[in-house]
């Protein structure tokens, strides 16, 4: 073999050697580049509707009750209920101490009485005037006899109006169907005008619980309609009706301002319920809005809009790459934790949803 064949094998060897160490390198630098990519952990969309989750406890009370009042201050003799009876309209409840009454009654039954004794001698008058035709002594006899008659007639309203006023006065009866739910005063007490002697409770009201909502979860709840509530104590499930949705106001106690709450107020009527039992529902409403549901931690914002990273792979002879790419979207109805994304994805769109640094638009990726 010549020196000039020779030559030339080692010039295509060392030429090959070259393209591979070059090939060799060329891989390395790029799995090194790769290696050095952040790494993200990414999701594919699922279709999946939004649900509303509203939890809510409380403490049954009656929906009416009122204190009843000793109004006259007048001395208690007796109290014709215990606490948790069961009272109907018109029932007797309290006898008050009305010797004072009586008193003022006998007097003006005595004056009256006196007063028509009185009556008989006009009447006697103005006969013996008509009998002796003396004109001055009949005119004088009228007038005494109509003055007299404005007299009764003032005595009699007077006695009854003192009559009316120990009716009422004597006796506290109940204004409606009932139960007695405390008692304040007791027989005998040096009683306060206008002091509560006992409360009572409509029982045909039923009872009512309220709770605490946020304004973005009132439009779950409608006046009116039903609700299933669970006593606590025995499990069992009652139904509830909404009866309003009020606005709570809370002092914030750092800086002095007020922010705003809704408390969703629900009545139950069961005859097994007494009052005072924990109560508590469990709602879950779902949203109306077509789009994905995305959770908030996902939804970034910036002066453009609210949007998120997707994946963008991009093809070439060397091999695919990925890219981070900014999808911006049009949010809608949310929760607590997510967000309706009602446009801007696509069901074949892959989420980036961590991330081992933060990311940019267009920043090269790793996915793991």
């Amino acid at each position: 073999m010549t020196s000039i064949s020779k030559r030339q094998r080692l010039t295509a060897v060392l030429f090959i050697l070259f393209f591979a160490i070059l090939a060799g390198l060329t891989f390395f630098s790029s799995t090194l580049e790769t290696m050095m990519l952040p790494k993200v952990i990414t999701e594919k969309l699922v279709s999946k509707t939004l649900v509303h989750h509203v939890n809510g406890s409380g403490v049954l009370t009656p929906r009416k009750q009122v204190e009843l009042l000793n109004e006259s201050g007048s001395k208690i003799l007796k109290i014709h209920v215990k606490e948790n009876d069961e009272v109907k309209k018109g029932q007797k409840l309290v006898t008050f101490d009305s010797s004072e009454l009586d008193e003022q009654l006998y007097q003006e039954e005595m004056a009256l009485k006196k007063q028509n004794m009185n009556r008989e001698v006009l009447k006697e008058n103005l006969k013996i005037a008509l009998r002796d035709g003396d004109e001055q002594a009949i005119d004088k006899a009228k007038r005494d006899f109509e003055l007299d008659n404005m007299d009764l007639e003032i005595a009699q309203r007077k006695l009854n109006k003192l009559r009316k006023e120990k009716a009422d006065k004597q006796t506290l009866t109940a204004p409606f169907d009932g139960k007695v739910t405390k008692i304040t005063e007791e027989i005998s007490m040096n009683a306060s005008q206008g002091g509560a002697i006992l409360t009572l409770m409509d029982s045909g009201k039923g009872f009512e619980f309220l709770f605490a909502v946020d304004s973005g979860n009132t439009a779950l709840f409608e006046i009116g309609s039903q609700v299933s509530v669970r006593l606590v104590k025995d499990n069992r499930l009652v139904n509830g009706t909404i009866q309003e949705i009020v606005v709570a106001t809370k002092e914030n106690s750092e800086d002095s301002t007020e922010e705003s709450s809704y408390q969703v107020v629900v009545s139950i009527t069961d005859d097994g319920i007494q009052g005072g039992e924990q109560v508590s529902l469990d709602i879950k409403k779902e949203s109306n809005e077509k789009g994905f549901a995305l959770p908030k931690k996902w939804v970034h914002k910036d002066a453009t809009g609210s949007y998120v990273y997707v994946v963008e792979e991009k093809k070439s002879s060397l091999g695919n790459t990925f890219n981070a790419r900014k999808a911006y979207i049009l949010t809608g109805d949310s929760t607590e934790d997510e967000v309706v994304a009602v446009s801007g994805l696509s069901p074949q769109d892959e989420i980036i949803i961590e991330s081992s640094e933060p990311l940019q638009e267009g920043n090269r990726i790793r996915i793991y």
